[in-house]
Formats: structure tokens, sequence, C-alpha cells
């Protein structure tokens, strides 16, 4: 159980200093080399079996073999293509999971150590996104984990004026990243009509055809998958309300601060399709409103306060540590401390 703890809190620690001191190179670099060591102690530790979601993608049928390859790429293949080539090297169907998920935790500790190197994105920014994502992207997350990091450096670099076309695999991911995947034109002159296009296309298209692609083998499961999630659900928990409630301040307060600059296009969509995904299920909402979090915190407001206020919120970050806890807690099993005891007591 210490063992645990330490390794928790080193993590958490070296984090923290790393986003404090990354316009200090050296201290930089040597917050993140212990950040990844504390890092992979900590993915040591915690076995791969005690996530919420490993028995879900253990009996996934998707690690089956498609029928074609256009069933291939219509069915988000990219962790099918993962487990391929871990289930190449590796033997049994424990270790070719453990392999999946060691290379998820690459890919998500890339995107934190990237976070950390950000010198024009605030350390407070980089705290909540570590502290409420970290274990849901790195530990959880095998599908849309990818997808929403790689919507986070578009977002980034987009905000900034640069390219980043790698969004453009992100359907091969999860099909959800589709609709998102609008903003890439949102240079355009013409977006907000492209939009309104794009978007009465795609309910036509699925109201007039998806009886008929039902009885095509290829689009079976992407069809149900969209069937259930527009069904929607009677019943709202307490938490979406809160969680809907969180996201919709933090909307108002972007635009009681900052008006003209939360005007720009991918906020709006990303902001729009958040709303209108609220309304049809809370679930799918969810799942988008990290798109939100992650467009909100990476765009470059200017600061309404000032240095000496900035650096003392920066400081007072130490203390979301027990929510870093709660965390972990959340996306595990919550018998995880019980059985992580009997491994380690001796």
């Amino acid at each position: 159980m210490i063992l645990v703890f330490s390794a928790l809190f080193l993590t958490f620690l070296s984090y923290y200093f790393g986003c404090l001191t990354c316009l200090d190179s050296k201290k930089n670099i040597l917050f993140i080399l212990c950040f990844i060591i504390s890092s992979i102690a900590l993915r040591l530790i915690i076995h791969v079996s005690l996530n919420n979601d490993y028995l879900l993608y253990y009996n996934f049928q998707i690690f089956q073999k498609p029928n074609s390859f256009f069933s291939f790429l219509l069915n988000e293949p990219y962790l099918y293509s993962v487990y391929s080539v871990s289930n190449f090297f590796l033997d049994s169907k424990e270790n070719v999971f453990l392999g999946v998920y060691w290379f998820n935790w690459l890919i998500s500790s890339f995107f934190f150590v990237w976070l950390i190197r950000r010198i024009d994105v605030e350390a407070w920014k980089k705290m909540i996104l570590f502290v409420c994502y970290y274990f849901i992207l790195t530990f959880v997350l095998l599908r849309n984990g990818p997808a929403y990091i790689l919507f986070a450096l578009y977002f980034y670099y987009s905000f900034r004026k640069k390219n980043f076309n790698w969004i453009l695999i992100t359907p091969f991911m999860h099909i959800s990243s589709c609709l998102l995947l609008v903003t890439f034109l949102h240079k355009s002159k013409y977006y907000f009509s492209v939009l309104v296009f794009i978007f009465s296309s795609i309910f036509f298209f699925y109201f007039f055809m998806s009886p008929f692609l039902l009885h095509i083998g290829a689009f079976e499961s992407i069809l149900n998958k969209i069937s259930f999630y527009l069904k929607g659900i009677s019943d709202i928990g307490i938490m979406h309300k809160i969680f809907f409630m969180l996201i919709s301040f933090l909307i108002i307060t972007g635009f009681v601060f900052y008006k003209k600059k939360m005007l720009h296009p991918i906020l709006m969509t990303t902001v729009f399709i958040y709303m209108a995904s609220y309304y049809i299920n809370p679930i799918v909402a969810f799942r988008f409103s990290l798109y939100v979090i992650f467009a909100l915190l990476l765009y470059p407001f200017n600061s309404v306060i000032n240095d000496k206020k900035l650096r003392l919120i920066n400081s007072l970050t130490i203390f979301l540590f027990p929510i870093f806890v709660f965390a972990m807690l959340k996306t595990h099993d919550t018998e995880m401390f019980i059985k992580l005891f009997s491994f380690y007591s001796f």
C-alpha cells in the first residue's frame, strides 16, 4: 500500500514541479525524468486488469478477425491493429493486452510530457488536465484516448495558426471524432455555411440510408452503436447534471471575460456539439466534454490576473492531489487497494 501511494505521490509531485519550472530548462528536464520514472513504476504496480474497462476490452468483438478490408476500415481499426501487432510478438491473450496497455501508456505519457514543455499554457491549466485526465487517458481509454490526445494537439496548434493534420486519422480510432473533424475546415470563409450543409447531409443520409446499410455487415456494428446513443436515456444522473453545469459555467465565464475570442470557429463548434449531445444523451455529452475542456484550456487567452496572483494560483494546484487520488480510484476496481495489498504485503 505504501508502495502504491509513494509512486502516486511522486508522479503527481514531479509533474507539478515540472509545470512550475518549464522556463528553467535544466530543472524542467530533471522533473520530467522523475515523472517518467515514477509513472513507469505506477504502471507496473497497478495491474491493467484492475481498470474498470479491462473486461469490456478483453471480451470486445473487435479483436476478432474482420470479414473484409472494408469492414476493417469502417470499424475503428486502430485498436485492432495495435492488438494484432502485440499478438504477433506475445503469446497469451493476457500478455497481448498488457502490451496494448503499455503502448497506450507510451502515447499518453508523450502527450503529458509535451504539455509540460508548453511555455504558453499556464501551469494551473496543465495541472487540471493532468489531475483530472491522466488516469482516464493513460490507464483506461484504449480507443478514444489517442483520439482525444490528437485533438488536443490539433486545438493547440490551430489556435496558434499552425497546421496539424494528424486528426484526419482519428475516425479510425473512434467514430465519435468524426463530428469534431468538421473543424478541420475552420479556415474557410464559408465555414458555418459548410457546417450546416455537412450536418444536414449527415442527418438525412443516416435517416434515409441506415435501413439499407444495416443489411451490409460492414456497417452493422457502427450503425447499431449510433442508434444506441441516439435513443438517449430517460433518467439523467445527478453527476451528469453537475458536470453539465460545470462545463456551462466555464463556457459562460469565457464569454464574460473574453467575448469575441470565444467566437473562434473551433471553440464555437466544439461547444455547440457538446450542448447538442447533452440533450440527446448525457453519456455522449460526457465523452465530448473532454474536447471542450481541451479547447478551452489550450486556447491562448490573455490572462485577466496579474503575474503575482497567477504564480500563487499555479502554486496552489499542489492541493489538487486528493483529486488525483480520487481519479485513480474512480477509474479502477473499488477493491483495488485490497488486491494491491495482497500483491505486495509479502
